[in-house]
């Protein structure tokens, strides 16, 4: 059984050759349990070649390999560099057959179901999955509820890339034309499956039922940082796929962070300077410092793809496009500096200056000043 974004009809082929890539840090442990699954696959006549990428964990797993002594199987071992994405990446680029298949080293992903993600793709899917969330899928008992949130919300926090259900499962299978057309790679963290689907542009993306088992041996490799380096790969992949949006939403956020800037700034002044300094030169002094603020944080997430370009002159052009409604603000706040408190004019100010000016400023700057080399 199989779902997906679309599905084509045709005749199941053959089984072919798979080369399986499966990247280790300190998985010694499950090593031997995944490799008898994929052996029996073999004596079942499938036509199995596993590359097993580790990442130098010093834990056995060199010693184990070289134990079992299966001409099938592949070590490669990293000594200068550390990841599960790029380990993928090395052995895609190790693979020797045309039908890819990716998985944990964990025991998590059950062998017997790799003839399921070959057939998939020869039934003219251009990427599979081993999912837990379609009929027929399951996840062993044992979850905490932290960890079952966590899945759903990166699950949602994929939606604009692909509407299958399971898109964070690691066990994937891909054609190797599909695979080599991709997109510059860019793998951070441990989702490289949602990497593939977005930079091959994979279009008819099918999902195989599994049952997910929990790890039995070793630590998760889940943390804080790994949720972290999800958020940043997400940015970079709505980069990727939506240039526009992904510019012009990060734009309008600092445009908000700058109207706080400006509030917090002219209750600072009113707070040190008071009645030294005349109003309309705290006010313009806000501006100038806020104005700061907002080009700093537009360069590095709104524009970030603008090139090397002098920062003076991207600086001077930012000032430049911004003028109008930064003098709105400017004489709004100071016409509203009578009436209320300096902050709250200041507010009201910046308000009427972002209405005016969001869209005109964000499409010229992306033109004119932050323009794409």
């Amino acid at each position: 059984m199989v779902n997906g974004d679309s599905t084509d009809g045709g005749q199941v082929n053959d089984v072919r050759p798979i080369s399986v890539i499966i990247p280790t840090y300190r998985e010694a442990g499950s090593l031997p349990g995944l490799l008898d699954g994929l052996a029996s696959l073999r004596a079942d006549g499938h036509d199995l070649d596993v590359i097993i990428v580790d990442d130098n964990s010093m834990d056995g797993t060199i010693e184990l390999v070289a134990e079992r002594d299966e001409s099938w199987v592949r070590l490669i071992t990293r000594t200068d560099e550390r990841g599960l994405s790029s380990a993928v990446i090395r052995g895609l680029e190790e693979a020797r057959h045309d039908v890819l298949v990716v998985m944990d080293a964990d025991g998590s992903h059950p062998a017997s179901s790799i003839p399921d993600l070959e057939q998939a793709l020869a039934s003219g899917a251009d990427f599979t999955l081993g999912s837990r969330y379609i009929a027929g899928g399951s996840t062993e008992d044992g979850w905490g509820v932290l960890r079952w949130v966590n899945s759903k919300v990166a699950t949602l926090m994929a939606r604009p890339f692909t509407k299958v259900l399971d898109p964070m499962s690691g066990f994937i299978g891909i054609e190797r034309a599909t695979w080599e057309r991709a997109a510059e790679l860019d793998p951070i963290g441990y989702k490289i499956g949602l990497e593939l689907i977005v930079k091959c542009r994979c279009t008819n993306v099918v999902e195989v039922p599994i049952h997910f088992s929990t790890r039995r041996h070793g630590e998760s490799k889940l943390s804080l940082k790994v949720q972290w380096q999800y958020l940043v790969h997400i940015v970079l992949l709505a980069r990727f796929k939506y240039p526009r949006l992904s510019s012009f939403i990060p734009f309008a956020m600092v445009g908000a962070s700058g109207m706080a800037v400006y509030a917090g700034l002219l209750a600072l002044f009113d707070a040190v300077a008071g009645t030294m300094v005349d109003t309309w030169i705290r006010i313009l002094v806000a501006v100038l410092l806020t104005m700061t603020w907002n080009f700093t944080w537009d360069r590095r997430l709104a524009f970030w793809d603008a090139g090397n370009r002098s920062i003076a002159s991207q600086y001077m052009g930012f000032v430049c496009v911004c003028s109008v409604p930064v003098l709105v603000t400017f004489f709004v706040t100071w016409y509203y500096s009578d009436a209320v408190v300096l902050p709250l004019a200041g507010i009201i100010g910046s308000a009427i200056g972002s209405a005016l000016g969001l869209v005109f400023n964000w499409l010229v700057n992306r033109m004119l000043v932050f323009r794409r080399d």
